[in-house]
């Protein structure tokens, strides 16, 4: 309904010219898109090793694990969002988000940029404020960072305990996420070829897949049903007791665009799209797009799985890490927090290559160009071990990572889903065939992401604030 985007039948030589792997150029208005040196001429075709699957694997996995389990507080929140209008939300922001990561896909191929900064400057030019997108994914993937590792805390610490093996004191969560910090997420997070992930983000699929079923077993068997008291709400050892009662089917609200913050965060994988593209094997618009609507119908149906399964157990008692709701001696969702630590586990590295890229660009911005050298790469062990020192205080200090994912994912998550990749498209096609093409006329359609992404913005931010006092 945008721009024409081809069926899945559709063949890797795009017949459309603007898809074209080899793009010509337009003299309309003697605008031409900037080539950087250093990177294939005028798009093309990406020269990495990771295979369609691998790639779907990888993606699904960036976000997956840690995204489902913030949805169910995010339909709590203010009154509730109705059962139907959540769900719709779900679905449509799939496909924006779907839609959106497509179009990075498309700029790159067009342009020949290998990073979101090199896609920046081929539609903005260097003098309008390259450091901005990259301070953006910085930010973002800190703040990604630290929700991640403040889900691995709470979920480690919890597993410590129900052992019974390992002495109080190192059962606290924040020792939990030092320790994982320090002798797990550090080698992984120095891993440099992300397709060799493959394997781990498969079995980290298989890891939410079986916390999906676990969610929807415990909605279904009545183990903590209100009337009569089930099993789990015998003793008074659950965070909080159920409630449902703003329970409603269609009840929609300025409350629900706290749900909508969180599926912004959910969604967003769009800080590594340029590095999914250069890393997919014969990259071209037709294979990415397949990518991105097979990750993007897995979450899709992974959220909503989990969404509405935890709402149907604890209703608008949810907490922003929906497992710290179940009994700490249940042990099935003991296998549920081991399974999910694990997919954030192998996702983690995913998201600490967005800040390590990112970061890098913006430190060659602001000292190596100022003073006309070259551009080099920053020690990555040391990158690495600060990143995580500072993420892990801070993901320490915070209990809840409810507030952490809403102000998050509306604010620079809005931005990096809905805004950056419609501008930065628009752009680069407008200054290829020109204002008065055809093409450009097709997708001009996709603008109309920048002001919902801005109005995502402000009444995100604005509802997660409300929520906090």
């Amino acid at each position: 309904p945008f721009d024409g985007i081809p069926d899945n039948n559709t063949s890797d030589s795009l017949s459309d010219p603007l898809l074209s792997s080899h793009p010509k150029s337009d003299d309309n208005d003697g605008a031409e898109v900037e080539i950087h040196a250093g990177r294939i001429g005028g798009g093309g075709e990406g020269g990495g090793k990771a295979s369609i699957i691998v790639s779907i694997f990888n993606l699904a996995n960036n976000v997956a694990g840690s995204g489902m389990l913030t949805l169910s507080s995010g339909k709590a929140s203010g009154s509730g969002t109705g059962w139907v209008p959540s769900v719709l939300l779900v679905f449509l922001l799939a496909y924006a988000a779907c839609h959106t990561f497509t179009l990075i896909g498309k700029s790159c191929e067009i342009t020949g940029s290998r990073t979101f900064r090199d896609l920046w400057i081929s539609a903005f030019g260097h003098g309008c404020s390259p450091w901005a997108v990259d301070l953006a994914i910085f930010i973002q993937t800190c703040l990604g960072s630290i929700i991640y590792l403040g889900l691995m805390g709470d979920t480690f610490s919890s597993l410590m305990t129900l052992t019974g093996v390992f002495p109080s004191f190192l059962c606290h969560r924040s020792v939990a996420i030092i320790a994982l910090s320090t002798f797990v997420l550090w080698p992984l997070a120095m891993i440099r070829d992300l397709s060799s992930l493959g394997f781990t983000s498969i079995l980290g699929l298989v890891a939410v897949l079986y916390t999906v079923v676990f969610v929807l077993v415990r909605a279904m068997d009545g183990s903590y049903a209100i009337d009569p008291p089930g099993k789990f709400l015998q003793d008074d050892l659950i965070a909080a007791t159920p409630s449902f009662d703003q329970s409603s089917y269609w009840n929609v609200d300025l409350s629900c665009l706290v749900l909508v913050s969180n599926l912004s965060l959910a969604f967003i994988a769009h800080y590594n799209a340029p590095t999914y593209w250069r890393e997919l094997r014969n990259a071209n618009s037709a294979r990415f797009l397949r990518v991105s609507r097979s990750s993007y119908t897995i979450l899709m149906v992974i959220y909503i799985l989990v969404m509405c399964g935890g709402y149907a157990t604890f209703g608008d008692s949810c907490y922003g890490n929906l497992l710290r709701n179940y009994h700490p001696h249940d042990r099935l969702a003991g296998f549920a927090r081991l399974s999910t630590g694990l997919s954030i586990i192998f996702g983690f590295p995913l998201i600490a290559n967005g800040a390590r890229e990112s970061f890098t660009s913006l430190y060659n911005a602001a000292y190596v160009e100022s003073i006309g050298s070259h551009h080099r790469n920053l020690p990555r062990a040391k990158l690495v071990t600060v990143f995580l020192v500072i993420t892990s205080c801070v993901a320490i200090s915070i209990d809840d990572v409810k507030v952490a994912a809403g102000l998050s994912g509306a604010t620079v998550g809005s931005f990096l889903v809905y805004i950056c990749p419609s501008l930065v498209y628009v752009t680069i096609v407008r200054k290829r065939s020109g204002p008065e093409s055809l093409e450009y006329k097709k997708i001009l359609r996709n603008i109309l992401f920048v002001p919902f992404g801005f109005g995502t913005v402000i009444l995100g931010v604005s509802m997660t604030i409300q929520h906090m006092v």
